[in-house]
């Protein structure tokens, strides 16, 4: 029989006629292993659908499987590569690697003989190997004979399958209940029945058939206690628990693999990571994960746990006593964390770490705050008693400005903490709202820029820790968490890796996690960036904190993410007031009965010997009179001012304080230069022919000083505040180009690609991490960052405005490919940029561009929404603020700012206004799209040069019309693009009767400005024109103000008549010519017929 014949004799004989094509592939694989096993790629072809009986290319099976020249036949994936092999091998000896070769030369006699199943395997040994048994003595081929059979193959894939899915079956649910409604692919449960084989449905004592020893062709009854017999010592390549089993002394027995492999992935941590791709991470997790010693921490560090552990519970307990009918969303059940948390941080701090920013939702935020963050305790009493603040600071009035405040479980806090060895760290826990996870990318972006603003190395990066915490219904559910996941590995948003913890409390409010999420765990969604997960039974404190431990350890090795998933349970309602069992009875039933983690950890400390019962008590003791002196220290507490700045914020002021106005007009010869330098590249650079004719402008407009496009001015902004030592950073979908292919800001080399970016040129480039004062000598600037982003709205908006958050000495922007794709961030907008100063006292200079324009492209380009925002604004309608230069705090009073520019220098000068203030605000620019390249929209360079600032309002410019006021009949107000249309038609019209004033800054409103040219054009009709439908647009929001105005300020109230296209559920028509019909509707309406 030939050696090809005895391969496939072999597998029919060793597979049951009954399995499936991937058992039948299994035993062929296992039937045609040599000495070493087949290492991991085995799994992936089992793991694959089954094969579909179709005729394969022997060349084309090999090069799918390995495709390299030097494989080894010891490295084959499965029979049927190694038929292929043979095949060729058959047709031409020197086509297969040498390695096969010699294998088959040495069996091409076919003395395999007689055709039984062990001459078949002694067939498939390579020429009468060496035995190595697990003792560790050497027997020769020939003296043990065929009778020996190897076990190399089968517990190779035992130990795969534990590696696989051992935490299936792990420990992982303290309750025990292991329902189908929170483990649904729990084995023996609904969900999993449909992954296992045809015909098996027997789980031996909850562990997945494939963890069984009789799957991997082994006797339960014979094989457990008999010495291992294994062919070879190669591993393949793996480390961990296979690499052991080669050096192990003694005699090694299938009964002790399984109850190692069983005490390492089946216990109370269950670990995923052999989805990941990289073999040196893989043996990194197995080097620590399969090491006996993994879990095993010293006496003090239990006891530590337990102090740690007992504050955590303590607290809970102690408000729940004293605060009875107070919302506070524990962590009851979720105890664990809490000293979890605090190793982890130590374990970074010795590491290098030394800043922290953590986001989490409100469930047990307060225990956080608590025992993570150190608030002081009797600040959280004086807040449960209603003690904490002053009324008058959180009363508004239309003249005085007020904090809304936030309830106690969304507040944010910082800390600096010093260990008694000298390391520092900080902590930041970001303040959020109850939109779950929506803080996630506002963590990483204020992560980000500390790690720019640190240096930018790649200690940097290491040394500042983003921690996210998550409950496992949201992680499941909340698109906003792949989004920011996302993130992770794209330039100028990579953080290093992120800290994720899911609180598993299996269940979201009253939704059971079987209707919750489709996925076997909460943290599957891990797998697709490659991030391990450690499941946690979250009653095990210990587990919780090395698993902690070892995802800091990760992070500072790989720079990747990690999640760990502490499986606990929620031990009350959904708040305090909340009745569980009305949804789930039987699960809170079960969580009635059960012990606390505390109480169960403490029984654990003593019938170990680590703590007797009176050392338990007197931490216990400790622990509640602290909190009894803290509540009573409370009683007599005052509120500190207010908690506005960080260090880096010092001298900002708040919306009581009034700031100075700062010029924003620069030197010509520098705006000149900067002009020059935006349209230059080196010499060896090879840019676009037609990119070479836009440079070419550039200079050409840098150096006359007219016509400047809105392109340079902005370009000119950017270098001028880059030169002063400002660090810009603009991101957004093909922010890079523009989408209206008017910013190159980074230029590609047309035949290497490389990326230039001339704005980093002006001069040498300093360290964001140096003191201020020395980013602003001469002959230096700080760094340009332009970076297109992926393809999200939520995550990237998010992540720059927590950018914003941490310096305000940087003009930090995001633009929106189109305006109106703006509200698939409708979440950060309405919860963070909107209202973050108000709620938690923290202001930024984001600013927002929005593409908008009506060009006839449809309802979803047209539009940017600008009347939500206006919507938004914090301004009393009817209440006109002090209005004079040095008394005007208006903009400060507000949340926001919203413009709609119609010149290149006010937006030059718009921009430079947000950094030359001593307090920031976030802005919504109504950016144009045609105006980029209208031959109208253009201005000079001494627009922008010394004494120039940005005008909030401009009158008409034709003077013959603006000298002769009393010749007006019509007065038109306006903003944006809708103003040069209405130019060129009263051009065309030859009307000198119609004034036309735009407002370039909507809001806050100018008041001052429309009462001043309603007086001068005192016998004109006043008109409020724009391109938008009448329930959109800036109308609703300029129409009261303007009554307003003319009413306090002119003592003769005016009423503007309404012009533009009528109410409108979507915001545009798709149809030219409806197009071109309204617009000149639009034109009658101002102009007459």
């Amino acid at each position: 029989m030939t050696s090809l014949a005895l391969l496939r004799a072999a597998s029919r004989r060793a597979a049951p006629p009954s399995t499936s094509s991937s058992s039948l592939l299994f035993h062929r694989c296992r039937l045609s292993d040599s000495a070493h096993h087949w290492r991991r790629r085995f799994q992936t072809v089992l793991d694959r659908p089954p094969l579909a009986t179709t005729s394969y290319s022997p060349r084309a099976v090999a090069a799918a499987t390995f495709s390299t020249r030097s494989d080894n036949f010891l490295s084959a994936s499965s029979a049927l590569y190694a038929e292929s092999m043979l095949e060729m091998y058959e047709n031409d000896p020197n086509s297969v690697p040498e390695s096969w070769r010699l294998y088959f030369e040495g069996t091409a006699d076919g003395k395999g003989g007689g055709g039984s199943l062990s001459s078949a395997e002694e067939v498939m040994s390579f020429n009468q190997p060496t035995i190595v048994l697990s003792s560790g003595n050497l027997k020769n081929q020939a003296s043990v004979g065929a009778a020996l059979a190897p076990d190399s193959l089968g517990v190779a894939h035992l130990i795969r399958a534990y590696q696989v899915n051992g935490h299936r079956s792990a420990n992982l649910d303290p309750l025990g209940m292991y329902t189908n409604e929170s483990f649904p692919f729990r084995p023996g449960n609904v969900r999993s029945k449909n992954d296992v084989a045809s015909g098996i449905s027997e789980f031996e004592d909850g562990y997945a058939d494939t963890l069984t020893v009789g799957f991997h062709g082994f006797d339960p009854a014979k094989d457990m206690d008999r010495e291992l017999n294994f062919r070879g010592v190669h591993t393949g390549g793996n480390k961990g628990f296979l690499e052991d089993l080669t050096n192990m002394p003694g005699k090694v027995t299938l009964r002790k693999v399984v109850s190692r492999l069983r005490e390492t992935y089946c216990q109370t941590i269950g670990v995923e990571y052999m989805h990941i791709g990289s073999v040196h991470q893989c043996n990194w997790i197995r080097e620590r994960v399969e090491n006996p010693n993994f879990l095993k921490v010293d006496k003090e560090k239990k006891v530590h746990i337990f102090e740690r552990l007992c504050f955590a519970d303590t607290f809970e307990n102690f408000l729940a006593s004293k605060f009875n009918t107070t919302k506070r969303f524990g962590l009851d059940g979720g105890e664990a964390i809490v000293p979890a948390l605090k190793d982890a941080i130590d374990r970074a701090s010795e590491l290098g770490a030394h800043s922290f920013i953590i986001g989490m939702p409100h469930r047990g935020r307060l225990n956080v705050l608590a025992n993570v963050m150190r608030k002081p305790m009797t600040t959280i009493f004086s807040e449960f008693q209603g003690t904490h603040y002053d009324e008058e600071s959180h009363t508004k009035s239309a003249s005085e400005w007020g904090s809304s405040g936030d309830v106690k479980y969304h507040l944010g806090s910082s800390m600096d903490r010093t260990y008694p060895d000298g390391r520092k760290i900080h902590l930041s826990l970001v303040a959020n709202p109850s939109h779950l996870e929506c803080v996630n990318p506002v963590v990483l972006g204020k992560a980000r820029a500390k790690q720019f603003y640190c240096g930018d190395t790649e200690e940097d990066r290491r040394n500042v820790v983003p921690i996210l915490l998550h409950g496992d219904a949201a992680f499941a559910g909340q698109g906003v968490v792949y989004e920011t996941m996302q993130l992770a590995g794209v330039e100028d948003f990579n953080v290093g890796g992120t800290i994720h913890v899911i609180v598993n409390n299996q269940i979201g409010f009253t939704t059971n996690p079987i209707n919750s999420r489709s996925t076997p765990y909460a943290s599957d969604l891990g797998k697709a960036f490659n991030a391990p997960i450690f499941h946690c039974n979250g009653d095990d404190p210990v587990v919780v904190s090395r698993a902690l431990e070892t995802a800091i350890e990760w992070r500072h090795e790989w720079g990747t993410d990690v999640i760990i998933d502490m499986i606990c349970y929620r031990r009350l309602g959904h708040n305090e007031l909340d009745q569980p069992m009305f949804t789930q009875p039987k699960l809170y039933k079960a969580i009635t009965r059960h012990p606390t983690t505390l109480e169960i950890y403490e029984k654990r400390l003593i019938a170990e010997g680590t703590m007797t019962k009176e050392e338990a008590k007197e931490i216990r003791d400790f622990t509640l009179q602290s909190y009894e002196k803290d509540l009573i220290a409370s009683k007599s507490y005052k509120p500190k001012a207010e908690d506005w700045l960080s260090s880096k914020w010092s001298g900002f002021k708040s919306p009581r304080q009034h700031a100075r106005r700062r010029p924003t007009g620069v030197d010509i010869d520098v705006l000149r230069f900067v002009g020059k330098k935006a349209g230059e590249v080196p010499e060896d650079f090879k840019l676009h022919r037609q990119m070479v004719k836009i440079f070419q402008q550039r200079q050409e407009m840098a150096t006359t000083g007219v016509d400047i496009d809105w392109g340079l001015a902005e370009a000119m902004a950017f270098g001028t505040l880059l030169l002063e030592g400002n660090h810009v950073r603009l991101t957004g979908q093909d922010v890079q180009r523009g989408t209206f292919s008017h910013r190159h800001a980074v230029v590609k080399d047309q035949e290497t690609e490389a990326e230039y970016t001339p704005l980093n040129s002006l001069a040498k480039v300093v360290s964001m991490s140096a003191p201020l004062d020395e980013q602003r000598i001469p002959d230096t600037q700080a760094k340009l960052t332009v970076r297109n982003s992926i393809l999200s709205e939520f995550a990237v908006l998010g992540f720059e405005h927590g950018y914003s958050l941490e310096n305000p000495n940087a003009l930090i922007l995001w633009e929106a490919q189109f305006g109106d794709f703006v509200n698939g961030a409708q979440v950060m907008l309405d919860q963070f940029i909107a209202a973050g100063e108000d709620k938690w006292l923290r202001q930024s200079g984001l600013v927002l561009l929005l593409p908008h324009g009506y060009d006839g492209q449809g309802a979803e380009h047209s539009s940017c929404r600008v009347e939500r925002y206006l919507q938004m604004v914090e301004e009393d309608q009817h209440y006109i603020p002090p209005m004079g230069p040095d008394e005007r705090t208006q903009i400060q009073k507000t949340n926001w700012q919203i413009v709609n520019i119609t010149t290149p220098a006010n937006y030059f000068h718009c921009l430079r206004r947000q950094v030359h203030r001593d307090f920031r605000k976030p802005m919504i620019v109504v950016s144009p799209k045609n105006l980029l390249r209208n031959k109208r929209c253009v201005s000079t360079l001494e627009d922008m040069g010394p004494g120039t600032t940005f005008k909030r309002a401009f009158d008409e410019t034709d003077p013959e019309i603006s000298d002769n006021p009393g010749n007006v009949k019509t007065l038109v107000f306006c903003t944006g693009q809708i103003y040069y249309e209405m130019l060129t038609e009263r051009e065309a019209r030859g009307r000198k009767d119609v004034a036309i004033v735009r407002l370039e800054q909507i809001a806050p409103f100018a008041f001052d400005k429309v009462a001043k040219y309603c007086a001068k054009y005192d016998n004109a009709e006043v008109v409020w024109s724009q391109q938008e439908p009448k329930n959109m647009g800036a109308y609703s929001y300029v129409m009261p103000r303007m009554m307003t105005a003319t009413r306090e300020l002119n003592k003769n109230e005016k009423r503007p008549r309404y012009v533009g296209r009528m109410v409108s559920s979507a915001p545009a028509t798709g149809m030219t010519k409806i197009h071109k019909r309204e617009y000149d509707d639009i034109m009658k309406g101002v102009f007459g017929s």
